[in-house]
């Protein structure tokens, strides 16, 4: 009868395919990082490989020349070059242990960095949909936690090719007693070898199932010490909630890790005793035929250390051959991640058919939004729905909306940040994905409601929006005034060179309008072509956005300019306003054609006008 088809032998076998895969890409990967290190550390550890079977060995011939001269009465001289030998190699030993440990210490390092960067530059690469994907959090959170792995791959190989030259030297030195010890060694210890790829199994198994939590039990950390969170966290008295939620996942991951480790533990235990059974025949075999005289005390001495020594590299074989599975399973969670397919989330920008078109150096038509649609990834619910409506070049557009309209969702189609799901935004009368996706990022800025605070300098902060101007302090300036941020700027302890934020000592915090006007200073470093403002001044009084808008206007002539507001005294100083309600367009026109049709913009005009009355 035939076995019953096994998943979980499938997914076995697939895994271990990956690790043949993967250890020879993590040696490329290393070499690539740090050649000579690697090179000068593998030899190290094979060197003192050699070195105590050596030693072994010596001890037997100082043995039997010390029980030789005692019974001829020889002189104790005829030892000194054996003992001076075996004081040679074990300072040798020494020595070149001391030098592998930061050899080791610097190739880790390097090799962590390295990893590290590589994790880096491919977040930078993904798209915005792949971080509103919970598994790409879980995939991303495995990567970074196992990126040590990536060095633990090597040495654990190199261990296991040392353990191996050490452990062959050692079983030649046990055949003075008799080949079948080395036969009698290996059966009792080969078990263990058998088991280790189940525990290593085990353990990765664990680390999957409990990702989820792991990363709850982080969040609550960060929530509780972070300086966010700190405001509401006392306010609403929620610290002993949070307290409570994360002794929860602890105690439910300590108890199941814990069940983990005995059952494991029983199962060494038993394999470790079976081990040790075999050395102690050996050694008792060893003493039987020392009583007989076969073998000589120094033969007795070689093979009890032999023995004990062939066990411990066999056990040592056993322990690493296990790490190099377990390290290269873990490893390939970060080769995952580099290797991630930049199309495998819905909604990922879809990469241009054709050679990308260069941005045009001026733009003559303006931007349609034609029959627009889009929903974010995960979700089933339309944000957008059939959305049509021209922006003409250079005007001046402003998008209003109640809260959840699709207002920053459709300036964040206009900046590629997404690709509709449906329908077509055109440029000069070309598909917005026609063009070259570096040049739109760089002719298309924005500021954001939530935009980033970089707690660096303040030149830093405004810099950013043009990186390739980032030394540039005399544009750096011109920015911040355009932008009405130089004279906060310039009463700072350190002027431009004042580090922001509470992360660093020496950090200077800022009001919340002050940070706007940080923000928008970003965006004004650009000389891109269209500036967009998703309501970056809710923080400003209406007479300091009423102005800033109006020095907008004045910097940006030549500019597209789309902006969003809740404060219809901005909004009316739009060429054109687009109404959006649901999703869906209501509305298209001047202030005044809109107030003249009374309809949904001229209510909530009048609204917030009568509110000043």
């Amino acid at each position: 009868m035939d076995e019953p088809f096994r998943p979980q032998d499938v997914k076995l076998r697939r895994k271990v395919r990956e690790i043949v895969r993967v250890v020879p890409r993590v040696y490329r990967f290393l070499w690539e990082t740090a050649p000579t290190l690697f090179v000068f550390a593998c030899a190290l550890m094979v060197v003192v490989a050699l070195i105590p079977p050596a030693m072994i060995y010596l001890t037997k011939i100082i043995v039997d020349g010390v029980v030789d001269a005692a019974a001829r009465g020889g002189s104790w001289t005829e030892l000194i070059t054996p003992v001076a030998i075996m004081f040679g190699l074990w300072l040798g030993e020494t020595l070149l242990s001391a030098v592998s440990n930061p050899v080791q210490s610097i190739l880790s390092q390097r090799v962590y960095y390295a990893a590290q960067e590589r994790v880096i530059e491919k977040a930078g690469s993904l798209d915005i949909a792949f971080f509103e994907s919970p598994r790409f959090y879980d995939q991303l959170r495995h990567a970074q936690d196992q990126l040590y792995q990536v060095e633990n791959v090597v040495w654990s190989t190199i261990s296991l090719v040392r353990n191996g030259v050490g452990l062959t030297a050692t079983m030649g030195l046990l055949t003075i007693l008799h080949p079948f010890a080395i036969v009698v060694l290996i059966a009792t210890v080969l078990p263990a070898l058998l088991m280790q790829g189940y525990f290593a199994r085990k353990h990765f198994e664990f680390d999957a199932e409990w990702i989820r939590n792991n990363r709850m039990l982080n969040y609550l950390v960060r929530l509780m010490t972070s300086r966010d969170s700190a405001k509401e966290i006392r306010v609403f008295t929620l610290g002993d909630t949070f307290s409570t939620r994360y002794r929860a996942f602890r105690e439910r991951h300590l108890r199941a890790h814990i069940k983990l480790l005995i059952d494991l533990f029983k199962v060494r235990t038993g394999l470790e005793v079976v081990s040790l059974a075999g050395v102690a025949s050996i050694w008792a075999y060893a003493v039987h035929q020392a009583v007989l005289a076969r073998i000589t005390i120094g033969d007795l001495t070689l093979v009890f250390n032999a023995a004990q020594q062939g066990r411990s590299l066999l056990m040592g074989l056993v322990g690493t051959g296990g790490q190099v599975y377990e390290n290269a399973l873990f490893v390939t969670r970060f080769f995952d991640l580099v290797d991630m397919d930049p199309q495998s989330v819905d909604a990922a920008l879809r990469p241009p058919a054709r050679t990308p078109l260069p941005f045009p150096q001026r733009i003559e038509e303006g931007v349609v939004f034609r029959n627009v649609s889009f929903k974010y990834p995960g979700s089933d619910a339309w944000v957008l729905r059939d959305v049509s409506f021209e922006i003409p070049p250079h005007a001046k557009v402003a998008i209003v909306g109640e809260n959840g309209a699709g207002k920053t969702t459709l300036v964040k189609l206009l900046s590629r940040l997404y690709d509709p799901v449906e329908g077509e935004i055109v440029l000069d009368g070309r598909d917005l994905r026609d063009y070259h996706l570096g040049e739109v990022r760089r002719e298309v800025a924005v500021v954001f409601q939530d935009f980033f605070r970089y707690d660096l300098s303040a030149a830093d902060n405004i810099g950013f929006g043009e990186v390739r101007a980032l030394d540039d302090r005399e544009q750096i300036r011109t920015a911040a005034t355009h932008a009405g941020a130089h004279e906060s700027i310039e009463g700072l302890p350190k002027g431009y060179d004042t580090v922001l934020g509470k992360t660093f000592d020496e950090g200077v915090d800022l009001s919340g309008g002050e940070w706007q006007h940080l923000a928008i200073s970003r965006a004004f470093m650009s000389d891109a072509k269209i500036l967009i403002l998703d309501e970056p001044t809710a923080a400003l009084d209406a007479f300091r956005e009423h102005r800033l808008y109006e020095q907008v206007a004045e910097f940006t002539m030549d500019k597209t300019v789309v902006f969003i507001s809740h404060r219809f005294s901005t909004v009316r100083m739009a060429d054109l306003i687009v109404v959006v309600e649901r999703g869906r367009l209501v509305e298209v026109g001047s202030h005044d054609d809109l107030l003249a049709r009374d309809g949904r913009y001229a209510a909530m005009f009048n609204t917030q006008a009568a509110r000043y009355r």
